[in-house]
């Protein structure tokens, strides 16, 4: 029972970075490889919201018959999940081709089971993630370059059965991102690869092992303020340490379909809806999650200036 709430805490760890790596982008501009215009601020908030009693399951299990691993199948004991979470996150345009931006998630989550009179929880700040985007061309499509590094500072608490907001370590993200625009045509196609290194929780000795993600976008505006996109997120992720000892029941993977709309509020303001659903993976809960996000942006440069002007 012990191991298996370890393995709890280290795959709904790892949900944080993959909600925060999603990028749910409301509009063509701010999806994929596109970059912002100089002095350009985009900022957005996101609600998230998952409750599960299912996963995929980490390593073989036998229930009367064997189960492999990455098989769906209901928690131990009658086991639930629940996370809530609200992303916050900025992009501002340097130049041209040049973004960089950073992101932080407030977490709320939940395990219990009937093991537990009182299910321990925890909320906080989770760990900050900053990226920086460099745009190679433009034509005949778009290509870019993104990096991203994720800080070790959230709250990372080791107690037994206890979901912590932090995951206590570092990240390296590389990867490439390419998208096309069908202009007249309202549509585009945006995908991502990317790998990520993965340093050690020092704490806990454990590796978590490196990962690749791949996405793919594609949006179409049924009209000027409404869009529609579907996206598929991919997780691979390979075999971890725990004391230095190589273990595959830490492998993670999870593949998510994520229909979403966005809807034009008011000038550049634009709401967005996106429910993502599951369809395999290893390590990870299972089933589906709602998003409710809102963005903006607006000219950072002009409005320092003008405030700069009224003093």
């Amino acid at each position: 029972m012990k191991s298996l709430r370890k393995s709890q805490t280290v795959f709904l760890g790892l949900l944080i970075v993959t909600a925060i790596l999603q990028g749910l982008s409301p509009t063509i501009i701010h999806a994929g490889a596109w970059t912002l215009p100089q002095g350009r601020f985009w900022g957005k908030v996101t609600y998230f919201q998952q409750a599960t009693d299912e996963w995929y399951i980490s390593a073989r299990q036998f229930n009367g018959v064997w189960f492999d691993p990455g098989t769906r199948r209901p928690y131990n004991f009658d086991g639930s999940y629940e996370s809530k979470a609200v992303f916050i996150e900025g992009v501002y345009g340097v130049t041209e081709r040049l973004d960089v931006g950073a992101q932080i998630p407030y977490f709320d989550q939940t395990f219990q089971d009937a093991t537990r009179s009182e299910p321990p929880t925890d909320s906080g700040f989770s760990d900050l993630r900053m990226m920086a985007k460099f745009r190679l061309l433009e034509r005949p499509l778009v290509l870019a370059l993104k990096g991203a590094v994720k800080f070790p500072t959230g709250d990372f608490v080791n107690e037994d059965g206890l979901i912590p907001v932090g995951e206590g370590q570092w990240d390296f993200d590389f990867g490439i991102q390419a998208g096309r625009s069908f202009w007249p045509i309202p549509a585009y196609v945006a995908v991502e690869y990317a790998y990520r290194i993965r340093r050690e929780n020092e704490e806990i000795l454990r590796d978590p092992g490196e990962e690749t993600l791949i996405n793919g976008e594609v949006g179409y505006n049924i009209t000027p303020k409404l869009l529609l996109a579907a996206k598929v997120e991919l997780l691979r992720g390979g075999a971890g340490t725990d004391f230095g000892i190589q273990s595959t029941s830490l492998i993670k993977r999870i593949t998510y379909l994520a229909p979403t709309i966005s809807y034009a509020v008011h000038g550049s303001t634009v709401a967005e809806v996106a429910m993502r659903f599951s369809l395999n993976g290893r390590n990870f809960p299972a089933g589906k999650q709602i998003t409710l996000g809102m963005s903006t942006d607006f000219d950072l440069n002009r409005l320092v200036v003008n405030t700069l002007r009224q003093r």
